[in-house]
């Protein structure tokens, strides 16, 4: 596996092709530069030296903006391009491409403006070789049309033999006959291809194949990632959302952390391929609020298990009819949350983090732990609550992003959607075959499921209507301006499981996401365990809750002034135990064997026994080693012992 320094190489390539125009071989790479500001004609920006390619010509009667910066597709550079009306044309002069054989591909970055146009309907991309007297088409694939298709694109065509020339140029022509308003509309970037390999590249590949789940838990074993190339003697540098990740040039990278993943494979000839994204999850292990209950030793207290979240997050979505939209923020932290600092960010049609957001509102008011606040447009009239929080600019589609930002922390605390990537009409679920097809974020409610406990903090940065990748695990979807659990919001595991952990309290009873404990005699901390969704396996770690004896009215004791103590011997034991005990009065006495879970284990006496000293033996042999509780009840005494089962 080679390896390499991208950082010098990149310093390097880029300076060479600033001085010439391209690097040895014939590489060509134009971005059409970041310097200027606004709308700027062909020769203006040629005048000002603002494009990359110093060394080259560039003509025509299209303009260059800022507008509509490419995105959508891996190494866009997002900045100025080339925008092409009717009848106008943008051309390179003076481009050496003499190092270019069979199979070399010339690459750009094409928008179309309109869902009807197939971008080969009326632009073309044309050469010459004879200084422009003479010019022919290259041929390049048709778009795709219809809902969404209206978005950039990375096209490649392949260079005809003819183009092998020292001297050649390169243009885009619309043949539409217009005006500047006419559609399509087109727009140029990212012109490149690189020439002279010595192997022949074809069309360079490279795919990405993981093994481990890309949605996990905090702690879990990370996802490998293994790049497949077809590229001969190849060059490996991975990138997150971040940009190039320092030291991953290998073919193997395990990710640190959550972000979306992507690989470019690259040799010394020139051939370059760049991997899909790949977006990683890594959920926060589960926590629960810290709980202490007290009382006097035999008392029963109520201690009730909460899932703690580590910020505010998105629980529900209502992309209704007209103007009846809804956004409901959940508090499942511990403790109530001043809004000050938060707001509310909308990235609508694909607009990026990197520039602002559609608009911005700012939150205001107190939300209380357990607790939702709601904002809604003030013509929105579906829901019969009063809204939180009105704002005009409360207006989304289906392809809009939503962040909710903690500008305390700066930090993102939660993310609907993909932010910098239209999706189209809307994310959806096209699965035929799944069973939540048709599941979509236009014209319908989300409610976020009970067990997702944190929002989503690294946008997924995945384009396509696909790019929503939480979409169907952790939403449930209602149709258009349902309004159902809109104000509230359910939130915790879907079932709790309680242990004593130490100390000799007993847990009586349990529901819901409570259970019922028995104070013992010293101080007991009681482990409890939720079940969550199955797609993040997060529920490994216990939360704990401490049971404490403090009885202001002095130690209260679980036997009477009259009745002595009952024990037990041996104990520890590795087989029978001899139970001794006093009954005061003939009555019902009931003897069970539980564990530390509370469930019963064994049936040591249940009837009716004289007043008087008893003697009772249990068999512990066919038990697992490990602390139980037997349980002496009647009805006027209660007693709990706690006995030790050995290895033998």
């Amino acid at each position: 596996m080679k390896k390499r320094n991208t950082v010098v190489r990149s310093l390097f390539t880029m300076s060479v092709l600033a001085l010439t125009g391209f690097v040895a071989n014939g590489q060509l790479l134009e971005t059409m530069g970041t310097a200027g500001s606004g709308t700027q004609t062909i020769s203006a920006r040629e005048a000002a030296g603002n494009f990359d390619l110093t060394a080259l010509t560039y003509t025509g009667t299209a303009d260059m903006r800022t507008t509509t910066p490419s995105t959508g597709y891996t190494g866009a550079s997002g900045s100025y391009n080339s925008l092409i009306q009717a009848q106008e044309i943008f051309e390179m002069q003076g481009v050496n491409a003499a190092g270019c054989q069979a199979k070399d591909s010339i690459f750009f970055g094409l928008y179309k403006n309109t869902n009807a146009s197939t971008g080969i309907d009326f632009l073309v991309l044309e050469y010459s070789v004879d200084n422009g007297a003479n010019w022919t088409g290259i041929t390049f694939p048709a778009l795709p049309t219809g809902t969404g298709t209206s978005k950039w694109y990375r096209v490649g065509a392949e260079l005809p033999a003819a183009t092998y020339a020292a001297n050649l140029r390169i243009r885009f022509r619309s043949t539409l006959v217009g005006t500047s308003s006419s559609n399509p509309q087109f727009r140029i970037d990212d012109i490149a291809f690189t020439c002279g390999s010595t192997t022949s590249c074809g069309e360079p590949t490279v795919s990405i194949n993981t093994s481990g789940a890309t949605v996990l838990c905090a702690g879990a074993t990370m996802p490998q990632l293994t790049s497949t190339t077809g590229i001969i003697d190849p060059f490996y540098q991975w990138y997150n959302q971040d940009g190039a990740i320092a030291g991953a040039d290998l073919d193997v990278y395990t990710p640190a952390s959550s972000g979306t993943y992507h690989v470019v494979v690259s040799s010394e000839d020139g051939c370059e391929a760049v991997s899909e994204d790949v977006y990683v999850l890594v959920y926060p292990q589960v926590e629960y609020c810290p709980i202490t209950l007290e009382g006097c030793e035999g008392k029963e207290v109520e201690a009730c298990a909460k899932v703690k979240a580590p910020d505010l997050f998105f629980s529900q979505y209502l992309e209704g009819s007209g103007f009846n939209k809804y956004v409901e923020i959940y508090n499942g932290t511990c403790a109530d949350i001043n809004l000050a600092g938060y707001e509310l960010q909308a990235f609508h049609n694909g607009a990026s983090f990197a520039g602002a957001p559609t608009f911005t509102i700012a939150l205001s008011g107190t939300i209380t732990a357990g607790g939702t606040i709601v904002i809604a447009h003030p013509s929105a009239t579906a829901w019969g609550g009063t809204p939180n929080i009105f704002s005009a600019n409360l207006q989304f589609n289906g392809d809009d992003a939503l962040v909710l930002y903690n500008g305390n922390t700066s930090s993102v605390a939660d993310i609907f959607g993909s932010v910098g990537n239209d999706p189209g009409s809307n994310w959806r679920d096209s699965d035929s075959t799944s069973a939540t097809f048709g599941w979509s974020t236009e014209n319908k409610t989300l409610v976020r499921k009970a067990c997702v406990y944190s929002g989503i903090t690294v946008n997924p940065a995945l384009p396509g209507f696909e790019g929503f990748p939480t979409l169907i695990t952790e939403w449930d979807t209602l149709s258009q301006d349902d309004v159902t659990g809109l104000g509230t919001h359910v939130f915790g595991a879907s079932s709790y499981s309680y242990s004593v952990a130490s100390g000799d309290a007993f847990i009586t009873g349990t529901g819901d996401n409570c259970a019922t404990v028995e104070i013992g005699s010293v101080n007991s901390v009681i482990n409890v365990i939720g079940t969550f969704c199955t797609f993040n396996n997060c529920n490994a770690t216990p939360g704990q809750i401490n049971v404490n004896v403090n009885c202001a009215e002095g130690r209260a004791l679980k036997t009477s002034s009259t009745t002595p103590a009952a024990d037990l011997y041996p104990n520890p034991t590795t087989g029978s135990v001899m139970i001794n005990f006093n009954t005061t009065s003939e009555e019902e006495v009931s003897i069970v064997l539980f564990d530390l879970s509370g469930k019963e284990q064994l049936t040591i006496q249940n009837g009716l026994l004289k007043k008087g000293i008893h003697r009772m033996q249990a068999d512990l042999s066919a038990l697992a080693p490990g602390t139980y509780l037997i349980r002496i009840a009647s009805a006027s005494e209660n007693q709990t012992l706690r006995v030790v089962k050995s290895e033998k």
